[in-house]
This record gives structure tokens, sequence and C-alpha cells, in this order.
């Protein structure tokens, strides 16, 4: 029920930013039709789930779905706003637990994380939006690519 909420609101964006596309032509997956929102199912992802990833991906809905006038008063608003600070405020626990990204192991081609530099030259470990992240093993190669922590050896443990 709140992926449809979600998809419904990002649909309704896209069609107010692009008034002149129809059904099977706005931007979005390949053979989206405006009726696939009303038959999405949810499926729970197994594995552990990176919240580094899910604040960027829900940044990302609100960015697409922000088009339309009513969005900062309907549900889907409030919904996604309030899971993108659960997601960040998680973070650093899941850091402390998992490691940072390394984005140098990444596969050759793949570019989901990068190095951003700010003016003062702040080195920062960046994931790319939510159209970098394709598919749910976005969370499996997330946690790939950190650090492992590497336990202190205790007394005698070297």
């Amino acid at each position: 029920m709140t992926g449809r909420l979600l998809w419904k609101e990002d649909l309704a964006s896209v069609a107010h930013r692009y008034p002149v596309d129809r059904d099977g032509d706005r931007p979005g997956p390949d053979g989206f039709r405006d009726r696939d929102v009303d038959t999405y199912r949810f499926r729970s992802y197994p594995g552990r789930i990176d919240p580094e990833v899910v604040a960027v991906a829900a940044a990302s809905l609100i960015y697409q779905s922000c088009e339309h006038p009513g969005w900062t008063a309907s549900d889907a608003y409030r919904w996604v706003t309030r899971l993108r600070q659960q997601a960040k405020a998680c973070i650093p626990a899941y850091l402390a637990a998992h490691g940072p990204v390394d984005p140098a192991r990444q596969a050759p081609g793949e570019h989901g994380w990068y190095i951003l530099i700010d003016l003062q030259g702040n080195r920062t470990v960046r994931p790319g939006d939510g159209w970098s992240v394709p598919s749910r093993e976005v969370f499996t190669r997330a946690s790939q690519l950190r650090t492992r922590r590497r336990p202190v050896p205790g007394p005698g443990r070297l």
C-alpha cells in the first residue's frame, strides 16, 4: 500500500512536469504503463538494509515527486520525508558497525558511489542518487563496498 502511494505521487509529478507525454511515453522504466502503479506488490528484502542507500533513494523520490502542486500536502511527502530522516539517523551506528564505503572497491564501470571534494578540499564519499539505484541488489553491492572493521586485538591476541 505504501509503495503504491509513493509511486502514485511520483506518477502525478511526472504527468504534471511532462503534460504532453501520455501513458507508456512518460520518463521512467522501459515499458512502464500508468496502470502498473496499481499492480505494484511489495517484496521484502532478505538482507541487511544500508541506511545511506535508503536516505539517498528517499531524497531522490522527494526530488522526483515534487513537481505537482499537491506534493507537500500529501501523505506520501510526509511518509518519505520521515523515512529519510530516520535513515539518516541510523547512518552513524551503521558506519561504526560496518565501516565506510570505499568507492575503489566497485567493479570496473560501476559508479554507484563517488568521492565528492568540496570547495575547502574536504573529501567525502557519497552514494549516487536514486537513478543510480537500478535494482534491489544495490544493498548487497553497498555492503560489499564497505570496509570491514577489524577487531582490536585484546591482551595476548596479536
